[in-house]
């Protein structure tokens, strides 16, 4: 099937890569709405593994294009694609950021989570660098540094969570002289806290209070349900055809499918997360827009494991060369720039946007340029 993209002329690979990024798009738009109604009417979103459920739904574009480049041998593609996504998605947050009024983005959250997150983001790209770089050692067909990847990425998922749940950013660093004195202070806080946002969206509350939770079996075998699948199938599908006709389009026109999944393919897979991402930051949600940038970033990490598993002819990681690492590196860089902006929190904007979003795109721009000197088959 990947010799029918060949065989087809640029203009046409490139209408229905065009017509195929659409579909995923609006597709993944559509599905992570759904996937609030089904949080919302199941309650899921409460449990660990709802969180992580939530995080695999908004990468199924990725999922999609990462599998078929895989299955088409383009692991090249299959990887850039990921890494491409994390680069591109971290500037995401700065399209966010011109959309609040008078106020940076990151000077407008106070909660540590999201830098925490940041951290654990760069620690697991510098990782992902280092093995792409050094030789890998292949379990079968597997590469070890992509199963020690996947096991990080788990690891730092639940380390996050269990931030979360401490609080003990709620505390002075006096007042943490006892486990048992950190807990009173911090029910306390928390307490105060759960007041304050009750009384504020009172009436939501309201609302939704006498709103009946339902089982997810009975949600999956609903019209919401049938609606999510189609979605799901369509976002799949959409996916297939963005990477063969990338995979053509890159021989074609000798753009090398490193930089082309890199670049146009992750641009593709990664507009559903603009479109969340947006929509976060335009409702004042600033950590959910954080939060929904690096927690998809670490997935992205954790599916070079999928390529890997699905590419039988050897590492993936060994495949790919030093592209791949420069991408990575890029993404740490980006990455660190908005953990300076939450540590010191700005609140000064520029052409309405913060001083960190600003030092983003710049420097993803300069990272373009120079990884499309480095661009390889």
């Amino acid at each position: 099937m990947n010799n029918f993209f060949q065989d087809l002329s640029l203009v046409w690979n490139i209408v229905i890569f065009v017509l195929s990024g659409a579909l995923v798009w609006g597709a993944g738009v559509k599905l992570s709405r759904y996937a609030d109604k089904v949080i919302e009417k199941t309650g899921i979103s409460e449990v660990f593994i709802g969180t992580l459920g939530l995080a695999l739904i908004t990468s199924l574009p990725e999922v999609a294009t990462t599998v078929s480049a895989a299955l088409a041998d383009n692991v090249s593609m299959a990887v850039n694609n990921l890494f491409g996504s994390i680069a591109l998605q971290v500037t995401v947050l700065a399209v966010a950021d011109a959309y609040i009024k008078n106020v940076s983005l990151s000077g407008s959250l106070e909660n540590p989570v999201s830098r925490f997150q940041g951290i654990c983001l760069t620690f697991l790209l510098a990782v992902a660098a280092i093995a792409i770089l050094y030789k890998d050692l292949a379990v079968f067909h597997v590469g070890l540094w992509s199963i020690v990847l996947f096991i990080l990425y788990l690891a730092l998922f639940y380390v996050i969570n269990y931030f979360k749940r401490m609080r003990w950013w709620l505390t002075e660093p006096e007042e943490r002289q006892s486990i048992g004195k950190v807990k009173a202070v911090v029910s306390k806080r928390v307490e105060e806290i759960e007041e304050e946002q009750s009384r504020e969206g009172g009436d939501a509350d309201d609302e939704t209070a006498g709103k009946e939770k339902k089982e997810l079996s009975e949600v999956i075998l609903s019209r919401l349900g049938l609606s999510f699948l189609l979605a799901a199938v369509c976002i799949l599908a959409g996916g297939y055809f963005v990477a063969n006709t990338a995979d053509a389009i890159a021989n074609k026109t000798g753009v090398g499918s490193s930089f082309m999944g890199f670049f146009f393919v992750a641009l593709t897979t990664s507009l559903p997360e603009l479109s969340t991402t947006v929509s976060a930051a335009k409702l004042k949600r600033y950590r959910m827009a954080f939060s929904n940038i690096f927690g998809t970033n670490m997935l992205n990490v954790g599916l070079v494991l999928l390529a890997d598993v699905i590419y039988t002819q050897g590492p993936a990681l060994d495949e790919v060369g030093n592209f791949a690492a420069a991408g990575a590196i890029l993404g740490i860089l980006l990455t660190s720039v908005y953990q300076v902006g939450l540590t010191i929190q700005l609140r000064k904007t520029y052409f309405r946007l913060g001083f960190d979003s600003i030092l983003v795109i710049l420097f993803y721009i300069v990272g373009a340029v120079i990884l499309f000197n480095m661009r390889q088959g």
